[in-house]
């Protein structure tokens, strides 16, 4: 009796005939059947050497385009391709010639003014060393430099483009500014100072927590672009402050207004109110003795809502208290605060002339058509 040849797979254990084979596994030692072959292969991904990184990545790390091409560029060469072909580069600050792998995305887009990963590590750590050390100085002709001499320094965190292009233009014209004038400034200023992120690259490219995975997460405000959780987490708590979907989020939850019956008596807006708690501050500030308590009083609420958190507004750094009075009550005088507006004052007892504050935030101007800029400067004089 005849019988057909067989072999035991090394895979699967099973003795299989010559058919279940491909013509090298049969002449092996050790066989594969194409049953395990085909198995083997459908379980690793696919993977290509980048031409210019020489790894081996899958196919999500690759532009469609460029996984078609022998040469082919993995995403994160190919980012980097656009901007420069260049595959090293001199470091603004330690002047070494270093490849690509030592920059991030973002700061290779710098050109000549690209810092390495160890150059901006150094950097962060002066930043830190230097927080509440710093001073501004300010110059003949009304100019502000920090302790470094710059206008612009990534070690203080200061940028005073913006007041000094101001403050040259005064000079030049010798005059005070139009509000025109002033809004073609900060709309150059705007426009220069532009930072564009790339849609497909991770935010925090380069840093230790970022895997660079082909997997792109958009965040919903369609700004920025994350490759994982843990760069998004780290990244959140700078982009909380600026996130577009964030901020709509925070606004449906508001709760409607009140009927008109609930509103305050001196029925001002918020942006009356605004403007009449900063024109009291001010002038508190030249020397008239308990405005913002006569302020407080007429508008039926605490001072410290005029005067609460920190706020700095000089270059010395100079500031008063404004915002939570709850906050402030616990913290500072260890009472806890029970709802009233007026908490823990009596009458206020009129000690000048009179003055009505209703009426002047009534007859003021609006904040956004005020030039902020000369409002900062006569805060600063005072």
């Amino acid at each position: 009796q005849s019988s057909h040849p067989t072999k035991v797979c090394v895979g699967c254990s099973k003795s299989i005939t010559k058919l279940g084979y491909a013509k090298r596994q049969w002449k092996s030692e050790q066989p594969t059947c194409r049953e395990c072959s085909e198995k083997a292969h459908d379980d690793v991904p696919p993977t290509k050497t980048c031409a210019q990184c020489k790894e081996s990545r899958g196919k999500d790390q690759y532009p469609k385009k460029e996984w078609k091409r022998e040469d082919a560029l993995c995403r994160v060469c190919f980012e980097y391709a656009i901007i420069s072909d260049e595959l090293t580069r001199q470091c603004h600050d330690c002047k070494l010639d270093l490849p690509r792998s030592q920059y991030n995305i973002h700061q290779w887009d710098k050109g000549s003014d690209a810092l390495c990963h160890g150059c901006r590590e150094a950097l962060t750590k002066k930043c830190i060393e230097s927080i509440g050390t710093s001073t501004v100085t300010t110059q003949q002709d009304d100019t502000c430099l920090c302790s470094h001499s710059l206008e612009r320094c990534a070690i203080c965190m200061v940028d005073y483009t913006l007041l000094n292009k101001f403050a040259r233009k005064r000079a030049s014209l010798g005059r005070d500014l139009t509000d025109d004038e002033n809004e073609d400034i900060t709309a150059e200023f705007m426009k220069e100072s532009g930072i564009h992120i790339n849609s497909k690259i991770c935010i925090m490219d380069g840093q230790s927590m970022c895997p660079r995975s082909g997997r792109k997460l958009r965040c919903p405000c369609n700004e920025v672009t994350y490759c994982s959780e843990a760069c998004q987490r780290h990244h959140w708590t700078i982009h909380k402050m600026t996130c577009k979907a964030l901020a709509k989020k925070k606004k449906k939850k508001k709760k409607p207004t009140q009927a008109t019956s609930a509103q305050p008596a001196h029925g001002l807006t918020e942006e009356e109110l605004e403007y009449i708690r900063i024109e009291a501050f001010m002038a508190e500030n030249k020397g008239v003795k308990h405005a913002i308590e006569e302020c407080a009083w007429q508008l039926g609420e605490h001072p410290l809502v005029i005067g609460g958190g920190q706020i700095r507004y000089g270059p010395n750094g100079e500031e008063f208290k404004k915002g939570d009075v709850g906050k402030i009550y616990r913290e500072e005088i260890g009472v806890e605060w029970d709802g009233d507006k007026r908490f823990g004052l009596g009458p206020y007892v009129q000690q000048k002339t009179q003055f009505d504050w209703i009426a002047k935030a009534k007859g003021g101007k609006s904040l956004k058509k005020d030039n902020l800029e000369e409002l900062m400067k006569e805060l600063w004089q005072t």
